[in-house]
């Protein structure tokens, strides 16, 4: 018989793939950024604003998301068995950094488009800052 593998949830295992999808990020970021060239985009220049708009908007969109996402977790008791919370909240923590993950990977797709720097520092910026705020520890509100 094979063992549950929502029981093996643990503190750590949500540890180790919250820093794999910040790593993540970080590696298709950088992947996008060397393969830009082979694109062979023009720089959509009068497409700019559009774009640094939609890019503020997928930004402001994942942040209201992340913080519903956020208000339906219960911070971890005093008391509580660590492990046990995280086997019921590790869900909507997948969710919460995907949300982010998400945004981050948008401004570089956007950036790439645009030749707008701006865009990528900004809203890939801003989203792998998400992710570290929303760590595992800030999640169990600890």
């Amino acid at each position: 018989m094979h063992p549950d593998p929502q029981l093996q949830l643990t503190e750590r295992s949500a540890r180790i793939v919250h820093k794999l999808m910040v790593i993540a990020v970080v590696m298709m970021v950088l992947l996008i950024a060397a393969l830009r060239p082979a694109f062979g985009f023009e720089p959509a220049g009068q497409l700019t604003t559009v774009f640094r708009v939609a890019a503020a908007g997928v930004l402001l969109l994942s942040v209201i998301a992340m913080r519903v996402v956020r208000g339906s977790m219960d911070p971890v008791g005093h008391r509580e068995d660590r492990d046990a919370w995280w086997r019921a909240n590790f869900p909507r923590a997948i969710v919460v950094w995907a949300l982010a993950e998400g945004s981050a990977l948008a401004g570089a797709v956007f950036w790439v488009v645009t030749g707008d720097f701006a865009i990528l520092a900004g809203v890939t910026g801003v989203s792998l800052a998400l992710m570290v705020w929303n760590r595992p520890g800030v999640l169990m509100g600890v």
